[in-house]
């Protein structure tokens, strides 16, 4: 241990060297302790009274070098997108599959409005035979086919209405879809990959599917919310983004999951 303050003599205190008279002799050629006989001094060789300790010298490390310059190699960045993520292909197979699955929940409501369409063309037809290119018949053509448009409209917003509760009723209930149970997708929280509410399985599935029932502009804007996860750090959608999710791979939660999603 250390004694108390003031117990070593500062320089040149020791017996003998003229500072203190009186002390005795000056100690003789090997008497001087030697490496770590001091306390606090181990490995420290032995300084004659009155002479400064030599200061080791220090390496010189050069001058400031940037990141991942010099002979340290960098830390680990990023590169590339979480290995948890869904691939873009899959999401786009899975669509496709859910896509034809809507067709067939469309088709009781699409073949009754089509059948009546044709009816009607041919009742025309009917109506006039062997002279359709008289006044009578291209009126009755020309109002056939603008209730053909309208009907049309009406037949394209339902089957939004249907893709709408297709996306929103299993994603709530399951997080994925058909064609996401075929590629091995499901759709969590993007903060931290747990399951989405009601709310929120919603607002993605009508930002999806309810444009579609808007002529021409709706389907612009389905283009691009598609196309948007090309080009995504997280692979997001449009729909994605607005409802605060993303599509994982399924059994993979990725960084920051709180638990392994299983339903």
């Amino acid at each position: 241990p250390y004694p108390g303050p003031g117990w070593y003599p500062g320089p040149p205190q020791y017996p003998g060297t003229g500072a203190n008279p009186g002390q005795g002799p000056s100690p003789g050629p090997g008497q001087y302790p030697g490496p770590g006989q001091y306390p606090g001094s181990a490995g420290q060789p032995f300084q004659a009274p009155g002479q400064p300790y030599p200061v080791p010298p220090y390496p010189s490390y050069g001058a400031y070098q940037p990141y991942g310059v010099g002979p340290y190699p960098p830390g680990p960045r990023a590169s590339g997108p979480d290995p948890a993520l869904a691939e873009w292909w899959q999401r786009f197979l899975a669509r496709l599959i859910d896509g034809f699955a809507v067709m067939l929940l469309s088709l009781p409501v699409w073949i009754p409005a089509l059948v009546a369409m044709v009816h009607r063309f041919e009742g025309i037809a009917r109506q006039y035979p062997g002279d359709v290119a008289q006044p009578g018949a291209q009126a009755a053509f020309n109002r056939a086919i603008f209730a053909f448009y309208g009907t049309f409209f009406l037949l394209a917003a339902a089957q939004a209405v249907i893709s709408f509760g297709y996306d929103w009723l299993q994603h709530w209930l399951w997080g994925r879809t058909l064609g996401k149970r075929a590629l091995g997708t499901r759709v969590v929280t993007a903060h931290d990959r747990s399951r989405i509410s009601g709310g929120a399985a919603a607002g993605r599935a009508a930002i999806y599917a309810l444009p579609l029932a808007v002529p021409f502009i709706g389907g612009l804007f389905a283009l691009l919310n598609e196309l948007w996860l090309l080009w995504d750090p997280r692979r997001q959608c449009l729909h994605d983004k607005a409802a605060g999710t993303v599509v994982i791979k399924a059994g993979l939660p990725g960084p920051g999951a709180a638990q392994p999603v299983t339903w």
